[in-house]
């Protein structure tokens, strides 16, 4: 089936393209960055029509059924454009994804398989962990490292473990993904560090409290290289502060919280929650919690967690 033959919301036809994918991902490539493009542009218009809902009550322009066709109407167009030129995104991303549709995936030295995620489009304005694919420290120096991020955040894991009822090894094994160890924390124009350990999005208007960096985002299991604004805090502990209030605050990760007392449990929960796009995302955090080089820097150090 041919994407003239697909408009947005067909998923009879989604379904038939999953399965094309399934069985071809370089045949069907083309067809699936014009139905993203395709999607990308009903959102566009949606979000500028919401200017209808400031319209007088009497205005023919507003009104459930006037509200319903305009949005059928806002798909065929998107579907159009799409199918025709386009506005270049689906050709953009054609190219990109080309470039990596027969790469196969590897494992890493820590044994954490590298994988790519796939971005659902109801999370692209969400606050979403967006991991890029960070290099290790060599030899001496990786001991050094990982004994230096270890002892400088484990007293704040220690306290946010108390409160969301988790093991602060899972935390620490979780902000050393995010970050690298530590180096690979964001940092503001002038090199001053965020302190986000856990690489949460900056939402609304930037200002002083975010910093803006070039990151990776996942379309199609292909990294897609991008800019984004990441939240920006005074301190170590607030970063792990925000972190708490952020998976108490959002309904979203009542799952997670629910099973803080099962480390895989929980970070699979914080998964499917739309904490990060990466499907292995469980793994890799559980990969670093179990694994000895987290172990063998908290025993150099001297620090028992029970």
């Amino acid at each position: 089936m041919g994407m003239d033959g697909i408009a947005v919301g067909d998923f009879q036809g989604l379904q038939h393209l999953r399965k094309q994918a399934q069985e071809d991902a370089r045949k069907a490539l083309p067809e699936v960055t014009k139905q993203f493009e395709a999607i990308f542009l009903q959102s566009m218009l949606k979000s500028m029509r919401l200017g209808q809902q400031f319209l007088d009550e009497s205005s023919p322009f507003k009104g459930k059924y006037q509200e319903t066709f305009q949005d059928m109407l806002d798909g065929q167009y998107a579907s159009n454009v799409a199918n025709g030129k386009g506005i270049g995104l689906a050709e953009m991303l054609a190219r990109q994804l080309s470039q990596t549709t027969n790469k196969v995936s590897g494992v890493s030295k820590s044994g954490t398989t590298e994988s790519m995620a796939l971005i659902r489009p109801e999370q692209a304005q969400t606050q979403l962990h967006l991991s890029p694919r960070l290099p290790r420290p060599e030899g001496d120096t990786e001991h050094q490292v990982v004994d230096d991020f270890v002892k400088s955040i484990l007293p704040y894991a220690r306290q946010a473990a108390r409160i969301l009822g988790l093991d602060p090894k899972l935390l620490i094994a979780q902000a050393a993904l995010e970050t690298g160890w530590g180096q690979y924390i964001a940092k503001d124009a002038d090199g001053s560090s965020s302190h986000n350990l856990f690489n949460i999005k900056h939402t609304g208007k930037t200002g002083n409290d975010a910093v803006e960096v070039r990151t990776t985002e996942y379309v199609a299991n292909t990294p897609i290289k991008t800019r984004a604004s990441f939240k920006k805090y005074d301190s170590v502990a607030e970063s792990f502060s925000d972190y708490i209030a952020l998976l108490k605050n959002n309904g979203r990760y009542e799952q997670a919280l629910a099973n803080t007392g099962d480390p895989h449990r929980f970070v699979t929960s914080l998964h499917q929650a739309g904490y990060a796009t990466d499907p292995l995302y469980a793994n890799k955090v559980m990969s670093i919690y179990q694994g000895e080089e987290l172990e063998q820097a908290l025993s150099r150090n001297g620090y028992i967690i029970k």
